[in-house]
């Protein structure tokens, strides 16, 4: 069973219109669960019309609380067998069940627990999104004096063929159900941002098994990018979250002895 995760924040005509991703059409072997964390009344009547599990339980949660809220829902009502997946997908987020069924296989017969794909921004593939990145370190400040940025992209025109990446976008990140568990989901000293920088460096350092990025699925990613707006909330907590990230990267799990990293 392939389940899906995704939080609303006030998305509810973004994916009513957008028939929650693609997904609507999705067989017996996905299955969509949505937090509402902005309670709407049309949203809960869709998602009842369409046999999609809704909550609006415990509104407030930051990103990974959210994730890791509906991975416990998962567990309690419907139970993880061995062998299922987790998808984390954001609400502005477009795709089908027939790639995110694909993005499972390819990820099985790798015998890799964490995936992403080939995120783009527009419905033509024109337009990359940067949703595979390297991972900051003590020299990224220097580095963004230059470059702009806090984390560095990968040059995705380079990456053809199937290949690991330091950290992939937690806009869709694909996990083999019992891997999430044993990374204990997302760390909640993350509201908002760097989390899935967080993961994804766990994964890799703890567990020894990193990221899996197969470009040729793909899917649409429309984000709002709201922490590029200085003196916001949003872009306090992307640096907040990023000290947090480097305090933890090199005092707490740099004191850890490193997993060889599965090929």
């Amino acid at each position: 069973m392939i389940h899906i995760a995704i939080v609303s924040h006030g998305h509810e005509n973004l994916l009513i219109t957008g028939g929650l991703g693609g997904l609507l059409e999705a067989d017996a072997q996905l299955k969509v669960w949505l937090k509402d964390n902005k309670p709407s009344v049309a949203l809960k009547q869709f998602c009842a019309q369409h046999a999609v599990a809704y909550t609006d339980a415990s509104p407030g949660l930051g990103f990974g609380d959210n994730n890791n809220f509906l991975f416990e829902q998962i567990g309690r009502e419907a139970g993880f067998q061995a062998g299922d997946s987790f998808i984390v997908m954001n609400p502005d987020i477009a795709t089908d069940a027939a790639t995110l069924r694909q993005l499972v296989r390819q990820m099985r017969q790798d015998a890799f627990p964490l995936a992403t794909l080939n995120l783009y921004r527009d419905a033509g593939y024109r337009q990359a999104d940067t949703n595979i990145r390297r991972f900051p370190d003590l020299w990224t400040p220097l580095r963004a004096l230059r470059d702009r940025s806090l984390t560095r992209p990968y040059d995705k025109a380079a990456l053809v063929e199937a290949c690991h990446v330091d950290w992939a976008s937690g806009a869709l990140l694909a996990f083999d159900a019992a891997h999430y568990q044993a990374l204990q989901g997302f760390d909640p000293h993350y509201f908002m941002y760097f989390e899935d920088v967080d993961l994804c460096y766990r994964s890799r350092q703890l567990l020894g098994k990193g990221v899996r990025y197969y470009p040729q699925l793909r899917a649409i990613h429309a984000a709002a990018r709201q922490n590029r707006q200085l003196g916001s909330r949003h872009a306090s907590w992307f640096f907040r979250s990023f000290l947090t990230f480097l305090a933890r990267r090199y005092f707490v799990y740099g004191r850890r002895q490193p997993r060889p990293q599965a090929v």
